[in-house]
Formats: structure tokens, sequence, C-alpha cells
């Protein structure tokens, strides 16, 4: 279970990313929207902070469900604000380091 502190102060410290949200608002963005921006936008100590605050496990948890696939084109994602590189990376990390029990 994630640390609500931690999440806050992790918030803080990488604001930045958040550019389009204002900044006394950006406490409250979502695990969703945290998960999205770190993936797109953070750099690697960034990435690895945020998997240690939320959990891989969360993390994961997070990224399948934003990146469902289509039941008519198993190729084409429903939801995806991903970049395809960032995507594919994490798929493969979270594959192996996140297995989920389907």
């Amino acid at each position: 279970m994630e640390n609500q502190a931690a999440i806050k102060d992790f918030l803080e410290k990488y604001k930045d990313l958040f550019w389009h949200i204002p900044k006394n608002k950006v406490k409250d963005v979502s695990l969703d929207v945290l998960v999205e921006y770190v993936i797109n936008y953070g750099d690697y100590s960034c990435v690895k902070e945020m998997l240690e605050v939320v959990g891989i496990e969360k993390a994961a948890e997070i990224f399948y469900k934003n990146n469902k696939v289509s039941f008519d084109n198993p190729n084409k994602v429903v939801r995806n604000n991903y970049n395809d590189l960032n995507r594919n990376l994490f798929k493969l990390y979270f594959d192996k380091h996140a297995p989920r029990n389907s």
C-alpha cells in the first residue's frame, strides 16, 4: 500500500512534470495521472523513486488498467496516453517484475 505522505512529497519534488496542472492542485492528482506522467516524462531517478513510493505492483496495476486492448482488435489499445516507446518498455518491465495473475 502506498504511503500518502511520501506521495505528496514526491509530487512536490517533481511538480514540474505536471506543467498543465495549477501548482496548487498538483498535490491532488490521482495515482493514475502520477504514474502516466512519470512514465512519459520522468527521468530514471524519477521513475525509480515513483516505483518505490507507489509500489511496483500498484504502478503496474495502473499501467495495465490504462492500456487495455480492444476486444475487436488486440493490437488497438482502448485508452492510451503513453507514448509508444515508453508503453512498450514498461509493458516489458512490468511483465517481468510485476506479472499479472491472469
